[in-house]
């Protein structure tokens, strides 16, 4: 009987380590994503990203015809940190904090952030941040308690920037993890006020 909960008792100081190590290099590899600048960053700093936080280039470029972020023939490059070691102990669902990063004519045009985990089957923050937003508004939000989506462009004022940008990554190390995304996103959300029933906007939303 003591064997096994010997081994369990290792097995989970193992996976709390190794969820430390994971939580530490996203934290570091958010304070580099951050200080990217769309339209002014290179892919040289992307490819050092790449190189230093084990991201990856995906096998294709966007299609000519295709309707990505930056028009097409765009290189894309991933990036993700998670917790799978507490997950499959059963100590927290499984929690991703990804990013990825367009790069087209050797210069960043389109940008993505995002946490994500499988409390109440699916919970998560997404942040794009395209060279001029879709929507012709700087800065958009719309924040609910399963999920939140936040759309801004180059012109968003810098502090509505840093609020989206400032996601929790305790998520990734909390047992039983974050479950909603006040918990994950709460600089955006203390900023925020209600505008229906379940929906919140920013105070940054034009």
């Amino acid at each position: 009987m003591l064997a096994p909960l010997a081994a369990w008792a290792i097995l989970a100081t193992v996976a709390v380590y190794r969820t430390h190590e994971a939580r530490i290099e996203a934290d570091d590899f958010s304070r580099e994503f951050v200080k990217l600048q769309v339209q002014k960053s290179g892919i040289d700093v992307v490819t050092s990203l790449v190189r230093k936080y084990h991201g990856s280039w995906r096998d294709y470029a966007t299609p000519s015809n295709s309707e990505s972020p930056c028009g097409g023939n765009a290189e894309i490059a991933d990036f993700i940190f998670d917790n799978t070691w507490l997950h499959r102990l059963f100590l927290a669902p499984l929690t991703e904090y990804s990013a990825t990063i367009y790069v087209k004519s050797d210069c960043v045009c389109f940008r993505s952030l995002g946490i994500w985990d499988t409390v109440e089957r699916f919970t998560g923050v997404h942040i794009q941040e395209f060279s001029e937003a879709p929507a012709m508004h700087s800065f958009y939000s719309r924040l609910m308690l399963p999920k939140a989506v936040i759309v801004m462009d180059t012109h968003a004022p810098a502090e509505a920037r840093a609020a989206a940008f400032s996601l929790n990554l305790d998520c990734l190390t909390k047992l039983r993890g974050c479950q909603d995304t006040r918990e994950m996103a709460p600089a955006i959300w203390k900023n925020s006020h209600r505008v229906g029933p379940t929906l919140w906007k920013s105070q940054w939303d034009e």
